[in-house]
């Protein structure tokens, strides 16, 4: 047996979803339906088979899920998601442009290491050509030097009048204050060296 002040353990009848409106449930803003006291200004309660009542909340989910389904069809429709196509598209061509830089960058490093061969083999070119112009240069100068060395007279190594050089200086020290004395001596070794500059 029920108490009075317990409320009966079959619900009320809701309407169909149909009825619900677009959103398919009820509004944030409506209040639930009240339990009706026996008044008689309410709807008529009527008692609802729990299995029947069981029928019915699966409809109401069903509904539910199919208005949710519909939302995410609406939002992948949205100009989001051609947003997010767009920076697909843009990561895809971003993957372009660093290849097509990779791909620059590679080729300058290939004419940088052709470039590098080429004044290598300039370089070991320019050092060649300037060993041999060294031992040309080095042995023409060896032969002129040769011939030059043939050509000069060679050069006495004893002094010239060294008798009268040793004359006048013995002069010089015994005549101090008379220089003037050893006049002729000086005269007769330049006579003597001039005569050995001729010869």
């Amino acid at each position: 047996m029920k108490e009075p002040g317990q409320p009966s353990r079959v619900g009320l009848l809701a309407p169909p979803a149909a009825a619900l409106g677009p959103s398919g449930g009820r509004e944030k803003d409506s209040k639930p339906p009240r339990p009706d006291c026996g008044s008689g200004r309410g709807p008529p309660r009527v008692q609802v088979d729990p299995l029947e009542r069981c029928d019915w909340e699966q409809a109401v989910l069903q509904d539910e899920l199919v208005r949710v389904a519909t939302t995410e069809r609406e939002a992948a429709a949205s100009p989001w998601s051609v947003t997010l196509r767009r920076g697909e598209g843009g990561v895809d061509q971003e993957k372009q442009r660093l290849a097509q830089r990779a791909r620059e960058l590679e080729s300058q490093e290939e004419e940088l290491r052709c470039r590098d061969a080429f004044y290598k083999e300039q370089l070991g070119r320019l050092e060649r050509q300037n060993l041999e112009a060294y031992r040309l240069s080095s042995q023409q100068f060896h032969e002129a030097a040769t011939k030059i060395e043939g050509a000069i007279k060679p050069r006495r190594v004893e002094p010239v009048c060294s008798g009268l050089q040793a004359q006048i200086l013995r002069c010089y020290r015994d005549r101090l204050q008379e220089v003037l004395l050893c006049a002729d001596l000086v005269r007769a070794y330049q006579h003597c060296v001039s005569s050995a500059h001729k010869g």
